[in-house]
């Protein structure tokens, strides 16, 4: 990634409303050659044109049928009834998004893919149907928003899933599983399973720096375990451009860059986190300042 992608991905984070899309582009564009953003957002066009088509085809059959609008909010959406909002059918709509992306497409996960680092990266999720269910959950979103179609993420334990409609009325899906319709008893059940209780705050919508956040530190993660220490870094440094970090990062940054040679970068940030942490965690700003002190003697 070039300074100026960096520069854009700082931009873009910050933005009162944050394009995920673009976002999520702009860290794939560390892992490998730069990609256009616009073959990105085309892919997603596309889907989105296949998904209208199929909601429109769906509306018509419902009307057929004699199903109002009236007639589907009768149940709460979010415990898997159709719910309405604004004239939109939710169920219908969940439905149409599952037709198209899970079915049609083929967007799903498989356990196999959490050792994947391409599952983090969008270019690649659209390019082979699979991702985590974070990323798979971006293309719903994306999708949804380019045909009108409200829709948010849902951080539960472990688990992305994408709320159709609004807080207030919704109906939940699940695209790791293809875009299966999921109650709030399912959701409350993988909670649980967590070792969580369940509150209905769990269900609250995901903000777009915390998912980045989440992309970010699933990449951490597994270039961690399979000892990758450079698309570490890279997803440090880019956790690092969010509007909100842990401080502990710029101890991870310097323990990365001292690892890969950056001596002095390293030992910066390493006395960066030690003065930032030095009254709440004394013990660990004085290991980071003795890490710092060791990191610089290596100039010799």
């Amino acid at each position: 990634m070039s300074d100026h992608s960096r520069r854009m991905f700082a931009t873009v984070v910050r933005r009162e409303q944050v394009d995920l899309a673009l976002a999520c582009h702009l860290i794939a564009a560390e892992a490998g050659p730069e990609t256009n953003p616009v073959e990105t957002s085309r892919a997603l066009d596309a889907l989105a044109a296949d998904t209208a088509r199929v909601l429109a085809a769906r509306g018509s059959t419902a009307r057929g049928h004699g199903q109002t609008n009236a007639d589907a909010g009768s149940e709460t959406a979010s415990d898997g009834g159709a719910g309405t909002l604004t004239g939109l059918d939710l169920r219908v709509a969940a439905e149409a998004l599952r037709e198209s992306l899970g079915e049609r497409a083929g967007f799903a996960g498989r356990e196999s893919d959490y050792e994947d680092v391409r599952a983090s990266l969008l270019p690649e999720v659209l390019r082979r149907r699979r991702g985590l269910p974070i990323l798979l959950s971006v293309v719903w979103i994306e999708v949804a928003r380019r045909i009108g179609i409200p829709a948010y993420a849902v951080g539960l334990p472990g688990h992305v899933i994408v709320a159709v409609g609004s807080p207030r009325e919704h109906v939940l899906v699940d695209p790791y599983a293809g875009g299966v319709i999921m109650t709030v008893h399912d959701a409350a059940a993988r909670v649980r399973a967590a070792g969580v209780a369940f509150t209905r705050a769990h269900l609250a919508p995901m903000p777009p720096a915390d998912l980045l956040a989440r992309v970010l530190g699933n990449i951490r993660v597994l270039a961690a375990r399979t000892d990758v220490p450079r698309t570490r870094l890279w997803a440090v440094e880019l956790s690092l451009l969010l509007p909100h970090h842990p401080a502990a990062l710029r101890r991870e940054r310097g323990e990365l860059r001292v690892r890969l040679g950056d001596f002095l970068g390293g030992a910066r940030d390493l006395t960066s986190f030690a003065d930032a942490v030095t009254v709440v965690e004394p013990a660990a700003s004085a290991a980071a300042r003795q890490a710092a002190i060791a990191a610089r003697a290596r100039l010799n």
